[in-house]
């Protein structure tokens, strides 16, 4: 009972901790991001190219917390610390991060199993996701061709600075930091 319990505080101040770097970092991405739109380049799908470095927290906090709803409850705390250093979105910035914590925590329950494909996809629809709620709130509608190639920039992110970025980071990390929270040995 004293070993779970301990688990259980380890994994979540690993959340807290990943939370707040995540929300720090996502304030420069998404600054980053208008910077490049305005360099005149395809304002809407430019900028998804630095998607996967929000989800990178997210995808992470799964692969070190095994618990059910670890990358949701990283993105709701993330999105917050966002919202309240004044990201680009303001207040959207929970919205956003919440949902690309949940798409991470649904996929990996989906597959069950914590291999290289699961987490790769994962870190994909995660990082695309964030454009369901862009789309939502902020966008009229716009040509199907630059909503797809937004998509697919942001999937593309998600699995390149997201879930590949984090999984080399987690097989780069000591082997006591991949066992909180019961974390079965992912790729």
């Amino acid at each position: 009972m004293e070993m779970e319990r301990g688990n259980r505080l380890r994994g979540l101040s690993i959340i807290l901790v990943l939370s707040a770097l995540g929300g720090l970092n996502s304030i420069f991405v998404g600054y980053a991001g208008r910077l490049v739109s305005s360099l005149g380049l395809s304002f809407f799908a430019a900028p998804q190219l630095l998607a996967g470095f929000h989800v990178f927290w997210l995808v992470l906090a799964a692969m070190l917390v095994n618990m059910k709803g670890s990358a949701t409850t990283t993105g709701a705390l993330k999105g917050l610390i966002e919202a309240a250093l004044f990201s680009h979105i303001g207040i959207f910035s929970f919205i956003v991060s919440f949902t690309e914590g949940f798409f991470v925590d649904v996929l990996l329950a989906v597959f069950k199993r914590r291999n290289a494909v699961s987490v790769y996809l994962a870190g994909g629809f995660s990082s695309a996701s964030n454009l369901l709620v862009i789309q939502l709130f902020f966008l009229p509608p716009l040509p199907t061709l630059v909503v797809a190639s937004a998509y697919f920039a942001s999937f593309l992110s998600g699995l390149v600075f997201g879930s590949y970025l984090a999984t080399r980071v987690f097989r780069g990390l000591p082997p006591i930091f991949r066992t909180f929270g019961g974390t079965q040995k992912a790729t």
